[in-house]
């Protein structure tokens, strides 16, 4: 299978705070591969690489309305600034957090597990993976991230709203060189329970500050959330809170964010089915691979930008 098609190809720039799928991702994609996953592979980013450069004939978003003015909306998003927020005013951060502080308790047993491995589990060149049960199930990351030493973080249905609270007690005495966060459940479609994206990104601030008050230096991955199935229909909203997402790693020093969508889209532009399980919400083992060659190629991504920046 020649793989020159798509070596040549590289992502729309996402240079430092939005990575590109670039040449080094690629090659860490064919050497990590079998041909099985690298016909996915194929499969799953070429046609999104030539899609991303496309600018005719709009195909239609679950909302209705053509790609290309989401994309318009989704600009003029960007360009507003992130509401106000001083992660480090305890008053400020009180009055954000407390409405959501009697809600977060059903997870104190599972945070309070998984934070007594703290002073034994991390170690210098650990990477911490904070957030979700994308995370919490993926019972191979240590196979697919190789040589990538991890420590995970996890709870089932979290929020960066509960994240927020716990993050301290996950983290406390735990050693880890950099902090990846994947966080996929603020928008679900359930109006009494959704995080609008303003609120968000003051609660994924908070869990950067909190982050930063362990490890002042460490470099904090933010990954978009995935297009899902089950969820497709709230995309165009988990857009905005993705858009959010990535202003922070923009406006913030060693903060990056992972694009993921091009991945996990076909060409029509709706989730592929086949890189998810049966519940349609969490990857397969095949899902998981395409989404390690991502985080492994975004690692290479900054270190390297990090240290051109020296």
């Amino acid at each position: 299978m020649d793989p020159e098609p798509i070596s040549r190809y590289r992502l729309t720039s996402y240079r430092l705070n939005s990575y590109r799928l670039n040449s080094g991702g690629l090659k860490s994609i064919l050497r990590g591969t079998n041909l099985a996953i690298l016909a996915v592979c194929l499969v799953a980013f070429y046609p999104q690489a030539l899609r991303a450069q496309e600018t005719s004939a709009p195909s239609k978003n679950p909302a209705g309305n053509n790609v290309a003015e989401e994309s318009n909306a989704e600009e003029n998003i960007a360009e507003e600034p992130l509401v106000e927020f001083n992660p480090h005013d305890p008053a400020t951060v009180e009055a954000l957090l407390e409405p959501y502080r009697e809600r977060s308790e059903k997870w104190q047993e599972d945070v309070a597990k998984l934070a007594v491995g703290n002073a034994t589990d991390g170690g210098a060149e650990h990477v911490l993976f904070l957030g979700s049960s994308s995370f919490r199930l993926w019972d191979t990351i240590h196979e697919d991230l190789a040589p990538v030493k991890v420590v995970k973080r996890a709870y089932g249905g979290a929020r960066f709203r509960d994240l927020a609270i716990y993050t301290p007690e996950l983290i406390a005495g735990l050693r880890f060189s950099k902090a990846v966060i994947f966080i996929a459940n603020d928008i679900t479609g359930k109006e009494n329970e959704d995080t609008d994206p303003d609120t968000t990104s003051k609660l994924a601030r908070l869990v950067i500050a909190q982050l930063r008050s362990e490890h002042p230096e460490v470099p904090i991955h933010l990954v978009a959330v995935t297009p899902t199935p089950v969820r497709y229909k709230h995309w165009p909203r988990i857009q905005v809170t993705n858009v959010m997402l990535r202003k922070i790693a923009e406006t913030t020093p060693g903060v990056f964010y992972i694009p993921t969508a091009y991945a996990f889209l076909d060409r029509d532009g709706h989730p592929r089915a086949e890189l998810f399980k049966e519940d349609r919400l969490h990857l397969n083992s095949i899902g998981y691979q395409i989404w390690a060659r991502i985080l492994l190629g975004a690692f290479e991504t900054a270190d390297q930008e990090s240290q051109e920046s020296r």
